[in-house]
């Protein structure tokens, strides 16, 4: 919802920029308590790290631009087929067995949302498929997550999630910096501090 407020007047690239500083401090502030940095950068997967971490970055993005063109409700509405895409995934790449249980349950809550939400003709137009790249990326980065918490630990996937994903966000967001309002900037902090909570329960989920 603050999303698609700010999208109106500022870059997506600056938010996904703001979030990120703020996730990075967190995840220094964190791992300097719980063993320290150079600890924390000892990682079974490195690359993999990297690659999560910057496929965070534009799914972030990616959906802020659904936003700029679709509605909240239309948005999500398309959004909301992740969890399936998770599964499908799941079974291929990590080779979890999904039971037809789960297949129903997940294709209830689908339809549960798309109920909720009502969404409107626009599901069905062009713009649409950006929403879906989206959840593409975000059933990936599930997947990826999965497999990299089954030898890192807590601590090494929040400081390579915030150090590439702020390297990565600077170099795209700085140069498209506009000067926020106050209220704006009220705003983005609030979306960096949910972000980082959202952030930290999906790691340690992903990872039980």
């Amino acid at each position: 919802g603050i999303t698609k407020i700010l999208v109106k007047d500022l870059p997506i690239a600056q938010m996904v920029m703001v979030r990120y500083w703020c996730f990075l401090l967190f995840a220094v502030c964190f791992v300097s308590m719980k063993g320290g940095v150079g600890n924390a950068l000892r990682s079974a997967h490195p690359w993999l790290q990297m690659a999560r971490s910057l496929l965070g970055v534009f799914e972030i993005a990616v959906f802020g631009l659904a936003l700029r063109y679709l509605g909240l409700a239309e948005t999500h509405a398309i959004y909301a087929i992740f969890p399936l895409l998770t599964m499908a995934l799941a079974a291929v790449v990590l080779r979890e067995h999904v039971n037809l249980r789960q297949c129903l349950a997940a294709i209830v809550g689908f339809g549960g949302t798309l109920i909720i939400l009502k969404p409107g003709i626009g599901v069905f137009s062009l713009a649409s498929l950006i929403p879906l790249m989206a959840a593409l990326m975000f059933a990936s980065f599930n997947i990826l997550t999965r497999k990299i918490s089954t030898a890192d630990s807590f601590a090494t996937n929040m400081l390579y999630m915030g150090f590439w994903g702020a390297v990565a966000s600077t170099a795209i967001g700085l140069p498209q910096w506009v000067a926020p309002s106050p209220v704006q900037l009220g705003l983005m902090l609030v979306l960096s501090m949910t972000g980082v909570v959202a952030q930290l329960l999906l790691l340690q989920a992903l990872k039980f």
